[in-house]
Parts: structure tokens; C-alpha cells; sequence
């Protein structure tokens, strides 16, 4: 049964994925460091490791769709838990926010964070970006804002079956849409438009990922999986072959079909696969801290690399060392924010708000 350390452990897949993505999708000039294998001379081998972690997005999603409906099953999807959720994810973002814009101005030759007043202002309610990676944040919180019977409504209706080909051909539908460009373009003059249209551009965008999460909870796909798995197969070395010949095969198909479109079809093969993967107990307290710091590296990782310290990861210039560098780097300011938001809550808890004259 997928539980909440589960949940924990997939998400740091999903956020390993997204440094992955960031660092080493690249090819030709834009390669970072100086990577030992190369496919061709414009191509580097760990690229392939990259264009297979842009399923992050859509595995994270997936975490969200399932999470979310199984919280609805469970009856705590009320206004009250899900505004005590969006702030302590607000929280933590406006702590990310403080920290790095302190270092931003402390760090004088960039200007990039805090830059205006105004900037950061409206960053503080989500108007404005320092850090590319940030969009999910408000996608995610829009999401959460949809009343849970409005958003699993399809989910409730359909069959697991049915769902999961309708989360394929909404999928497919919006990669047509985006690609032939049928969603509307509005000018920079009209911010306010442009602004709600690129967000609901991106709630939609994310939104095949989501309910595809709440089908494989509502059909409990992982377990009957898993136990369809050991009743064909005797043996937990002959499980776990078996998984990873089907994790490779993947990895290779991924990379050799190489259609956006296809991506979520592969994030769910990947959720499914890492979540029948038996772990050891060393495998899953690795899995579990990179969990635990997901949100606070998905939040600081480009800081590193290219936003406050552009160049500073690539210093590194092997991928695993420049990986490593970057997972050392983000935890160690994830320890700092959880301490510094400790402190904040701790401040909150002894104000007087009650006191009677």
C-alpha cells in the first residue's frame, strides 16, 4: 500500500529528476563542465540521464494527484486543512525568499534578487519570479484552491481504465495545442490578462499528471500490480531483475523515441516502477531525506548554478561531482530554512494573540 513515507521517498525521485534535468539536459556550447562520455561530439552521455528527468514535473504531479485524492477519500480536504497546508508551503517559500534575497544584496555583483522594491513586493504574493523553477509553486496552489469534488469529479465518474486513456488524450490534446500554438497569445501591455492566461496555461498543462495520480489511487493500481508481479514471479532477486531490466528499458526508450508528447506515459511507467521497487532500508533513509528536502532544493537549486552564483555548480566540472556539489549546497541551506522557519513559528506560538485587558 503506498503510504506517506512512500509519497516522501517519490518525491525526492521527482526532485533528484529535476536537478538531473536542469544540470544536464543540454547539449552542444550550453553543455555544463566536461563531461567523460560523449554519444556524439555535440551530445554528452549524461544528457540521455537528463532528457529522461523531464518527467520530474509530471512525477511530482502524479505525487500531488494521489496525495490529494486520497485525502478527499479520507474526508480532509476541508478549506481549513487545505488553507493550513498553503501556508505552511507560503512560509516556506517567503523564507527561501528573505534568505536569498539577504545574500542577493550582500552578494553586490548581482542584481538579479532582491533587485526593485517592487519587485519583491509582488514576489511576496507570487506576481513576480526571482527563480524559473518557482512556477509550479503558484500552479500547485491554484490547484489546491479547487474544490477537491470539482477537481476529482472525472475521477469518480470513470472507470481507472477509462481515466487513464482520458488522462493520455488530454495529454496528447494540450502537446498538440501547445505545439501548433492554438492558445491564445495576449500582449505584455496587458499584464494582468497575460498573467492569469500563463497561469491557467500552466494548471491545465499539469493537469493530465494529476487526475492520472488520483485513477491509480482510486484503483490501488500499485498494489495489484505488485501483486500480479509476485504471483508470476518466485524470488526477491528475480522481482527485482525483473524491475530493472523494465526501469532500463524505459530509460533507452525514453531517449530513443524522444517525444515530449510520450512524457507522461513514461512518468507514470517511472512512478509505478520506483514505487514496486523493494528498497533496503539504507536505499529508503536515502530516499526519505531527499524527500524531506524536496520542496526547500526544488526552491534554492537554480540559485546555484546560473540565477546568484551563475557558474558556481559547474565549478565542479565532472557531473556527478557537479550533481553531488549541487545536492550539498541545496540541503545545507534546506537546514537553515527549516531553522529559521522553526524560529518563525516558535515566535508566532508565544505572541500573546489571546491576551485579555
Amino acid at each position: 500500500m503506498y503510504d506517506k513515507q512512500d509519497a516522501v521517498m517519490t518525491q525526492g525521485f521527482a526532485i533528484l529528476c529535476m536537478v538531473i534535468l536542469h544540470l544536464f539536459c543540454r547539449t552542444g556550447p550550453d553543455v555544463f563542465g566536461t563531461p567523460l562520455l560523449w554519444i556524439d561530439r555535440d551530445t554528452p552521455f549524461v544528457y540521455w540521464f537528463g532528457f529522461y528527468a523531464e518527467i520530474c514535473v509530471s512525477v511530482f504531479s502524479v505525487c500531488a494527484g494521489y496525495a490529494q485524492y486520497l485525502l478527499y477519500l479520507n474526508g480532509r480536504t476541508t478549506w481549513r486543512s487545505t488553507g493550513k497546508r498553503i501556508l505552511k508551503l507560503l512560509v516556506n517559500y517567503w523564507t527561501i525568499l528573505l534568505l536569498f534575497s539577504v545574500l542577493g544584496l550582500i552578494h553586490s555583483s548581482q542584481k538579479t534578487i532582491p533587485g526593485s522594491l517592487p519587485d519583491f513586493l509582488k514576489s511576496i504574493f507570487l506576481l513576480h519570479s526571482y527563480n524559473g523553477a518557482w512556477w509550479y509553486l503558484n500552479t500547485y496552489l491554484l490547484f489546491l484552491l479547487i474544490p477537491a469534488a470539482v477537481k476529482f469529479f472525472p475521477v469518480k465518474k470513470l472507470s481507472v481504465s477509462s481515466g487513464l486513456v482520458l488522462c493520455f488524450v488530454f495529454s496528447f490534446a494540450w502537446y498538440l495545442i501547445n505545439k501548433f500554438g492554438y492558445w491564445p497569445s495576449i500582449s505584455e501591455s496587458n499584464r494582468f490578462l497575460s498573467f492569469i492566461l500563463k497561469e491557467l496555461h500552466n494548471l491545465i498543462g499539469i493537469l493530465p499528471s494529476v487526475l492520472a495520480g488520483a485513477f491509480l489511487c482510486k484503483g490501488n493500481v500499485i498494489t495489484r500490480v505488485n501483486d500480479l508481479i509476485l504471483k508470476k514471479v518466485h524470488g526477491l532477486m528475480i522481482h527485482k531483475l525483473i524491475l530493472g531490466s523494465a526501469w532500463i528499458v524505459l530509460f533507452v526508450a525514453m531517449n530513443l523515441i524522444h517525444k515530449a508528447a510520450l512524457t507522461i506515459i513514461f512518468s507514470l511507467a517511472s512512478f509505478l516502477l520506483f514505487n514496486l521497487w523493494e528498497k533496503g532500508q539504507i536505499v529508503r533513509k536515502i530516499w526519505l531525506f531527499l524527500g524531506k528536502h524536496s520542496t526547500n532544493i526544488w526552491l534554492t537549486h537554480m540559485f546555484f548554478y546560473s540565477v546568484l552564483f551563475p557558474g558556481l555548480v559547474q565549478k565542479a566540472k565532472y557531473p556527478i561531482v557537479m550533481l553531488g556539489f549541487m545536492l550539498i549546497l541545496c540541503i545545507f541551506f534546506s537546514y537553515l530554512e527549516k531553522m529559521l522557519e522553526k524560529g518563525v513559528y516558535r515566535a508566532f506560538q508565544h505572541k500573546p494573540f489571546n491576551t485579555t485587558n
